[in-house]
Order: C-alpha cells, then structure tokens, then sequence
C-alpha cells in the first residue's frame, strides 16, 4: 500500500508513534534512575555495614588479626573478597591495608583517599571499572582513634544496569511496533466510516443523489457525521429537486410569451397588414415584453433573496394606517368582480419594518385572494396583537386550496391549479415573496383551507 504522508492515517499513525516513543523514552530514563539508585542503595547500606562493624571491631583485635576479620565481615555482608581496605590510626600511620589488589589499582584507591565525606563516592579507575567508597572514624576518649576507609567495586550494581538497559532496548522498540500495529488497526476500523463517506460523496451526481450511508449506532463522533452527511444529502436533494424544477418553470414561463411574440412578429414580416392590424400586433408584443419583464424581475428579486442582497429599510410603520390603505387597493382590484372587501382592525400598532415590503406582502396576499374568489364573493382583512405578536389575515370566500397542495402553496412556481397561469397571468412566485419577506422580519406566515369554503393567510411579525 502506497504511503501519503499527507493522509489523515499516516499523519496519526506518525504523531502516535512519536508521542508513544517520547513516554517510553522518559519512562525508561525514570525506570533506569530508579532501579539504579535502588541498586545503590542497597549497596551503600551493605558497604556502610560493613565499614561500620569493621572499625568498631578494631579496639578488640591485634593488627595480625585485621586481615581474618576484613575477610570474615566480607563473607558476612556478602561482599565478596575483592575489595579494599585501609586503616589509619589517630597518627595517620597505615595499621592494616589490603594486598590482593594489583599495585595500580591500590594507588589509584589510595589517591581518592579523603575525597570522600560522610556519604559514599563513586570513583572510576583508568580500567573503566567502577569503585565504591567509604569512610568511617572510631573515637576513644572524645578523640579519633581510626579512620577506615573502605572500597569496593561495582561489578555486579553495573551488570545488573546493563542488563536493565539491554532489556530496555529490546523491549521498547518491540512494544512501539506491537503498539503501532495495533494503531494501524484500530484506525483502520475508526476511519472506515470515512472512506464510507468519500465512496458516497464521489458517486452522487445530479441525476442520482439518493444515496445515504448506514449510520452506526455507536453514539460517537462517527455516528454524528454520518447523520450530519446523510442530512446535507436530504438538502442536497431538495436543492436539486427544487433547481430541476425551477428551470423547467421558467422555461415554460418564458416558452409562452416568446412563441406569441415569434407568432406575431412573424405575421408582421409576412404580410402587408392595416396600420391598425399592426398597432394591435404591437400592443400584444408589448404585454408579452412587460410579462417576460415582470417574470424577469420576480426572479431577479427572488435570487437576490437568496443571496441576502437585499436589505430592509426598516423604519416605524403604523399597521393601522398601512391595512386602512391595503384594503382599499383590495377594493380597487375587486370592484370589476363585486366582490365586498371587509377590514377589521384592532390596537393601532407601530412595527418596526420595511413599509413598502410589507405592502408588496400584503399586495400578494390580496391579489391571490381577487383572483381565487368567485364573484359577488368576500375579502376578510384584519389584524391583532397576541403574545407580543402581531398577526394580519387575508382571508377569502373562495375555491380554496387541497390538502395535498397546503405544504407546497410556499413553493416556487407552484400553483394548486396548473391551467390558472395560462388564464391570470400568474407564475405562482407571488408566496414564495411573502414568505421571503415575512421572514426577513423575523415572521412567519401559514395558511388554512378547504376546498370550496376559502382560504385564510396568517402573517405573524414580532413587535419587539
């Protein structure tokens, strides 16, 4: 398997094992440490033992008994017999030193003489060998009587820190790689979920997005970026479900004026026509033109929406005012049909808001309200204060909208009646305005219907 030393495993496996050799680094230095003052230690005690007993012992033996006793107290505290003594009287004179050393050795113990203090020393000769040593007096009358000094080789504290460091050495290096292997493992397994997701997101494209990976029920990260992923999958669809279907809206919005502008162009080229036949024909080319113009606008302002370009002008607005005015543009649009427009206010209220998006709201509201009502039929305006809230209703007594088409009236392009867009001239884009806008002003909108018995707009704006 090729190595890149920019993944995600590698860079892991890496710090893994660099953190994993700097604390075995430091926990074999402080297991060297310890073990090799523990050795010295129980060293020193042997040896400070041994110095102790010997020169107390002096005052009991002649100087030809010295050398049995060093050798008997050696065996006793298990020291071995290689080792070096040298005992002082009060005048300095030599009483008893070694003589199984070699003469080099001896010297180089004898000039470390009085380097030592109350606590042992550790001298190394020119052989590379290691020596302990210690100094003990024994007073009589208040006054030295002896000086004993006392060394003895490191041979076995020093194979048995070799050892240790042999083992150290070994061992180290053979749980690093038992360790990373089983890193290499374990973040096999932990990053499997990822490739899962590369595969997943590799194979969507737009024509087939309904891919979802399996969430594992672990309640850990993994299980969160799965849910996570498999919900930008669900927003991805709608997205592009809702894109597909913009662009076939628009096109066909857009198909109709141009092949009746195409038609009647053609028809002008074609034929030497009466100046009013070709008024008439220009008249028609300019209400497809305003239309194309007004279809071009709507989705101008809507992607602008999107983009958050739009800001809002927002001043105090008094709602009283604003619905007495609405209303009797309700009244305007609906006096061909006789339909009765009824406002009911309640508490005249101050909003802060973007006046002319309000009206552009409400306008939607009302014109879809003129356009669904039959004739001879009812308007219902109002609004109140409820909970902070204030809410304005444009309701209608007219054919009302299915049930299957409430959760999508906010969509757009959508119409409840697809034929009513080639009769009024509408592009189904009027609610998905007034839901922008009621919700740039931190609002909501909602709609109850029936069929046959009318439908009621909610707008719910918050007052504070």
């Amino acid at each position: 398997m090729k190595l890149n030393h920019k993944n995600i495993r590698f860079r892991l496996i890496v710090w893994y094992i660099f953190s994993l050799g700097c604390a075995h680094l430091l926990l074999a230095t402080g297991l060297y440490q310890m073990v090799s003052s523990r050795l010295l230690d129980e060293f020193d005690d042997r040896l400070s033992t041994y110095t102790t007993c010997l020169v107390e012992l002096l005052p009991q033996h002649r100087q030809l008994e010295l050398g049995k006793v060093v050798g008997e107290m050696a065996e006793l505290t298990r020291l071995g017999s290689d080792l070096y003594v040298r005992i002082l009287d009060h005048k300095g004179q030599v009483i008893y030193e070694s003589t199984g050393l070699s003469t080099e050795i001896a010297a180089r113990l004898r000039s470390n003489i009085g380097k030592t203090g109350d606590r042992p020393m550790t001298f190394r000769l020119p052989t590379g060998e290691s020596w302990r040593m210690t100094t003990r007096q024994v007073y009589e009358g208040g006054q030295v009587a002896y000086i004993g000094f006392v060394a003895i080789p490191l041979r076995g504290v020093q194979q048995t820190l070799m050892q240790t460091s042999a083992i150290l050495v070994v061992a180290i290096p053979f749980m690093m790689i038992l360790a990373s292997l089983g890193a290499w493992v374990l973040l096999n397994r932990a990053l499997s979920p990822l490739r899962e997701v590369i595969r997943t997101a590799q194979a969507i494209q737009a024509k087939d997005i309904d891919h979802q990976l399996c969430v594992p029920q672990t309640s850990d990260e993994v299980q969160v970026l799965a849910e996570t992923f498999n919900k930008m999958i669900q927003r991805l669809r709608r997205s592009f479900t809702q894109m597909q279907q913009f662009v076939s809206d628009a096109s066909h919005e857009l198909r109709t004026p141009l092949t009746v502008l195409k038609g009647e162009i053609e028809l002008g080229l074609k034929t030497h026509l009466h100046p009013d036949r070709c008024r008439a024909i220009l008249e028609v080319c300019s209400s497809e033109i305003s239309r194309i113009s007004r279809l071009v606008d709507t989705l101008l302002f809507l992607s602008n929406a999107d983009e958050e370009k739009i800001s809002l002008d927002s001043k105090p607005v008094p709602m009283n005012r604003v619905m007495e005015e609405m209303a009797e543009q309700a009244r305007i649009l609906s006096e061909s049909k006789g339909i009765q427009v009824e406002l009911t206010n309640g508490v005249d209220v101050v909003l802060q808001g973007d006046e002319m998006r309000l009206k552009q709201l409400l306008l939607n509201l009302i014109d879809n309200a003129v356009k669904y009502t039959p004739a001879a039929g009812r308007v219902m305006m109002g609004s109140r204060v409820e909970n902070g809230h204030l809410e304005l209703k444009v309701a209608d007594s007219g054919i009302g909208i299915a049930a299957q088409d409430l959760q999508r009236i906010f969509d757009r392009f959508y119409r409840a009646d697809k034929s009513r867009g080639q009769v009024d001239g509408s592009y189904g884009l009027g609610l998905s305005i007034c839901k922008w806008i009621a919700e740039a002003h931190s609002g909501t909108i909602r709609v109850e219907s029936s069929p046959g018995k009318g439908s009621a707009f909610y707008v719910t704006l918050p007052l504070a």
